[in-house]
């Protein structure tokens, strides 16, 4: 995994989530879909100063070992279904943070530790694992940073914005850009520049970059790739 660091100003909101449905019954939050088979999950650890963490479904434990700040496992094998899923401290039973999780039969998703040490909470994504088109590589953002709380920007650098006012717990859609693209990151409705991320996505692969930070000091990108 890269990890990138850096200071902004901005923050988010845009596309919608995922399977975390923390107003609903399990029974509802699964309605209609195909609960019944595996599901391909990864663990991400988005909360700056938090302990390095293990991740249960079912008070099953997930992860092999422990994952630290801005780690992120590889996928593993799972049932799908209603599953409440619980981040805790390594060696520890106290619950960091916790939510009702949805996984549709052969679907990909990553469920992060968002926010700080001291205000946690659960975001997961579905993944998309299509491959892009040739030549191309997808990319989206993932917003996890307690201390950005306006909108964020993301254009291609030199060219037009891509995402507008992504919000704090949730992902962007994916784009599909050409290889070696660098971002750049405004606060929302700004013309101003906050951060150019450097070109480092290849042709045929698939990221994911998620932002992270509990303080505007220590607001941070990392990049994951999917495939």
């Amino acid at each position: 995994m890269k990890t990138n660091y850096v200071k902004m100003l901005g923050s988010a909101i845009l596309f919608a989530m995922v399977a975390v449905f923390p107003s609903c019954t399990k029974e509802d939050a699964g309605a209609g879909l195909n609960l019944t088979g595996t599901v391909n999950l990864r663990i991400v650890n988005g909360a700056e100063g938090s302990g390095a963490q293990d991740f249960f479904l079912d008070n099953t434990k997930i992860n092999s070992s422990a994952v630290a700040y801005t780690e992120t496992t590889a996928y593993t094998t799972t049932n799908a279904g209603s599953r409440q899923g619980q981040f805790k401290a390594t060696g520890s039973s106290t619950t960091t943070a916790s939510a009702n999780l949805v996984f549709e039969k052969d679907k990909y998703y990553t469920v992060y530790l968002g926010g700080s040490a001291s205000s946690s909470s659960v975001v997961a994504t579905s993944d998309d694992m299509t491959p892009p088109p040739s030549g191309k590589a997808r990319v989206r953002f993932v917003h996890l940073s307690s201390a950005v709380s306006s909108g964020i920007d993301l254009a291609i650098t030199g060219g037009a914005k891509i995402i507008s006012g992504l919000a704090y717990q949730t992902a962007s859609a994916y784009n599909d850009v050409d290889a070696n693209t660098a971002f750049t990151l405004y606060s929302a409705g700004s013309a101003t520049a906050a951060l150019t991320i450097p070109a480092f996505v290849q042709a045929g692969k698939i990221y994911t970059i998620f932002i992270s930070g509990s303080s505007t000091a220590t607001v941070s990108y990392h990049v994951t790739a999917q495939n």
